[in-house]
């Protein structure tokens, strides 16, 4: 009983953060993005029925997530837009995308199906937000204090991958993703799915091998 009282409550609560993120100013969409993570997080993180959470993640969480990272990459070059409150929603999707899949990632593993899912979905969102284009040497302009709509994208693909990069790393050290291209691996369907994905991103694919070569088979 507690747990459905807590769970109604919580799709509740999402509902209307969700209404808030379609429908309000930028600041306020902002705020949203961050409660509806702290809500996957923490006070209801331990009464989230697992079937429920990933519910939760494949219908609320991923999509608005992706949809928003999509529109806000299509931003016209002369548009008149913020590109510094651009650059704070782009952190807060991501962070929406990672935070509750690492932080419930010891639950959602045990669910492979699902699980498999999730990844899958996040890998899709990665791929569109990296690009097929190989990262830039170059970093001239970094540190020169003006946001332009070029440094807005790199530094979003730098924390994109960043991210990236660490739930692969724990995925690794979970042992659930395993170097495919050693001879005495098992055949994996998520290590197989992911490195091919993550293969397919320009911007990881000198990264791969490194990768790689962290996963103990």
């Amino acid at each position: 009983c507690v747990h459905y009282l807590c769970l109604t409550s919580l799709k509740m609560t999402l509902a209307h953060l969700l209404l808030l993120f379609l429908f309000v100013l930028q600041n306020v969409r902002q705020h949203a993005l961050t409660l509806l993570t702290d809500m996957v997080l923490d006070r209801h993180g331990t009464c989230i029925p697992l079937l429920s959470l990933c519910e939760i993640m494949n219908s609320i969480c991923i999509p608005i997530a992706g949809e928003r990272i999509t529109d806000l990459l299509r931003i016209p070059r002369n548009a008149d837009v913020d590109l510094e409150e651009i650059m704070i929603e782009l952190e807060l999707c991501i962070s929406l995308l990672f935070k509750p899949f690492l932080h419930h990632l010891k639950n959602l593993v045990s669910l492979e199906q699902e699980f498999l899912g999730i990844w899958i979905s996040m890998l899709g969102i990665m791929t569109h937000l990296l690009g097929d284009d190989e990262a830039p040497m170059e970093e001239d302009d970094y540190d020169d204090g003006i946001m332009t709509r070029e440094k807005l994208f790199r530094l979003t693909q730098d924390l994109g991958s960043e991210h990236l990069r660490n739930a692969v790393m724990v995925l690794i050290a979970m042992n659930v993703l395993v170097n495919d291209d050693d001879d005495e691996a098992e055949p994996s369907q998520i290590s197989s799915a992911t490195w091919a994905a993550i293969g397919s991103i320009g911007y990881c694919r000198p990264l791969i091998d490194e990768w790689k070569g962290t996963a103990q088979c």
